[in-house]
């Protein structure tokens, strides 16, 4: 009775060292890497979370990428010519505004909206958003992605 007893604490113990480490291991590696959830009510007017993309406007989004030259070439969604444009800050900009706005005016007719997005440390997408709305000829809605290119990646829209 006694060597049981013995064997349940034993178990017990590495039950009880096995969580400890397995907790150490969520909160070190993986929550460092996990978005926070996007709740839509909370954005700012103009943004919009990928779940609420995905329900609204399903399949139905022109993309405007934001972030800088390099982690463009880098990589960057790989979606026919027509539903994504390279689109940033900087000397190129009514030169890369020109070579899209036919297709970001036919956005509208269509069904669809403009989702710009950037990398999560970078404020573009709100320019470049702010810039195709003060243009006053596109009639689709234009949002910025909330959580950016992290929030594509995690939803798994992106070949790596």
């Amino acid at each position: 009775m006694n060597d049981t007893l013995g064997q349940f604490i034993r178990l017990g113990l590495i039950i009880l060292v096995l969580a400890a480490l397995l907790g150490w291991a969520e909160t070190a590696y993986f929550a460092p890497r996990r978005l926070p959830l996007c709740h839509q009510e909370s954005l700012p007017p103009g943004h919009i979370c990928l779940t609420t993309l995905h329900r609204d406007y399903p399949g139905r989004v022109v993309w405007i990428d934001a972030r800088s030259a390099s982690d463009y070439e880098l990589n960057h969604l790989m979606l026919s010519e027509n539903r994504m444009f390279p689109i940033r800050r900087g000397p190129e900009l009514q030169r890369q505004i020109d070579a899209a706005i036919g297709r970001l005016i036919e956005a509208n007719e269509r069904g669809e909206c403009i989702v710009v997005f950037c990398s999560k440390s970078c404020n573009a997408a709100d320019d470049i958003a702010a810039e195709l709305r003060a243009l006053g000829l596109l009639e689709a809605p234009i949002y910025t992605l909330e959580g950016g290119w992290d929030a594509l990646r995690a939803d798994g829209m992106l070949i790596e």
